[in-house]
């Protein structure tokens, strides 16, 4: 295939992926606004501490499946249903656990809220898991904005739901309800959506054995996303402990809003990566080109966006979350050093498991996560979220020379020194940043 098609093809993709992603973040910030006013600092961070463990629950059942379901060639009916039929069973199973796990939670925040507190989200996990098939059917075949429509729609219903409940309920146990409203809503979407897509809407099937045929896919995307899920929520885990849950409702808005560029850009992008480029992955010159050229324009769009976020973060503050939230701005101003770096990072995954070499992902998650542990630690014995957000600073720019060290090695075939290259804009630029915030 003519390299010319492949682009087209991937900047085609790319732009269905970021129009759909738009969509579903237009809301998401428009609800971030709404109950940034309804709910203080305190009653975000007591239920952020909740949101940190169910995500590493939700880790423990997603097993990697999704992304080794795309990669798949072919996936017949009798696959399809038994991996379905296994992610239900995972599901229930990680969700009796994280119900399990309250008590710990419980005694290690002093507060026994948390118990009761795991209960919805527990069950969301069990929705969470048994959409990984047929979400992975609507990535196969490129259906991003209607993947965005049906997020979309569970979003808008969930913010309705949350503000109903106010009426009732006291505005923790409101807030609770969100993320299970979201994941119940988007499962009935997406399961029926998936009838119109090349695999079909699965059902329960008997043959599990099938999962064991992309567990070779799998678990390295599972061993990195555990490394992942550790270096980038180990900073809320311990601020939460140690430094309260008011400074956590704080640190993880100015976190939030940080990485809202990342969603703009990159994580919009990165679903439409894998599914186009894996078609190079036995052409890996053809392939190497296509990902300079892509590094090229994401740099600079990111250096843009970064400097931006640095100049305005008391704007963006104010306007975004109210006055009650000013503390964030600091912190903000801080985190967007990192901006430019994260941009470019967060799409390599895509590049590494469209050529097959998540063993290659899983290897930078680890260098990763003793670079983020070490910082966050150092941060939080500091007692001072300003220090710990340069930690996550600095750790990024360290993981990120890392990671395309480690692509321009194993991977691209012109080596690690050419690939290097690549990115020395943005670390230039990012240096250039450091210095105008430190004034």
């Amino acid at each position: 295939m003519p390299e010319v098609t492949i682009d087209k093809k991937l900047i085609k993709s790319i732009l269905h992926s970021m129009t759909g992603r738009y969509l579903v973040y237009a809301v998401q910030l428009l609800s971030m606004m709404i109950l940034a006013r309804m709910f203080s600092p305190e009653t975000f961070g007591i239920f952020a501490i909740i949101q940190v463990f169910s995500v590493f629950f939700a880790l423990v059942s997603e097993m990697g499946f999704g992304p080794a379901l795309v990669n798949e060639a072919k996936i017949p009916k009798e696959m399809r249903d038994g991996i379905y039929s296994f992610t239900w069973i995972l599901g229930v199973f990680v969700s009796i656990l994280f119900f399990a796990a309250s008590p710990l939670i419980s005694w290690f925040y002093n507060n026994e809220i948390y118990q009761y507190l795991v209960i919805p989200v527990a069950i969301s996990i069990i929705f969470n898991t048994a959409i990984i098939v047929p979400l992975a059917s609507f990535n196969r075949d490129k259906k991003f904005i209607s993947i965005a429509r049906c997020e979309a729609i569970a979003e808008v219903i969930s913010i309705v739901v949350v503000l109903v409940s106010l009426y009732y309920l006291e505005p923790i146990w409101a807030l609770s309800l969100k993320p299970l409203t979201v994941a119940f809503i988007k499962y009935i979407l997406v399961v029926l959506g998936s009838k119109n897509t090349e695999i079909g809407m699965p059902w329960f099937g008997k043959e599990l054995s099938h999962t064991y045929k992309i567990l070779a896919f799998s678990k390295h995307q599972a061993g990195f996303n555990f490394l992942n899920y550790f270096s980038r929520n180990l900073d809320n885990i311990l601020v939460g402990k140690y430094l309260g849950t008011v400074s956590l409702g704080i640190y993880d808005k100015a976190y939030q809003l940080m990485r809202y560029p990342l969603l703009l850009l990159t994580f919009a992008m990165s679903p439409a990566i894998q599914p186009v480029m894996m078609e190079l992955k036995n052409d890996l010159y053809k392939f190497e080109t296509l990902h300079n050229k892509f590094i090229i324009v994401i740099s600079i769009i990111g250096l843009f966006v970064g400097v931006v976020i640095c100049f305005l973060s008391e704007e963006i503050v104010y306007i975004l979350l109210g006055e009650q939230w000013y503390g964030v701005t600091p912190l903000l101003e801080i985190l967007s050093v990192s901006i430019p770096i994260q941009i470019v990072m967060s799409t390599s995954g895509g590049f590494y498991q469209a050529a097959g070499r998540t063993d290659l992902m899983l290897k930078c998650g680890l260098f990763a996560f003793c670079t983020n542990v070490t910082g966050i630690v150092i941060g939080v014995l500091m007692n001072d979220l300003e220090l710990l957000s340069w930690a996550i600073v600095f750790s990024s720019f360290v993981n990120y020379i890392q990671c395309y060290y480690i692509m321009g090695k194993y991977l691209l075939p012109s080596g690690a020194w050419h690939t290097l290259k690549r990115i020395l804009t943005t670390l230039i630029g990012v240096a250039l940043m450091f210095f105008m915030v430190v004034k």
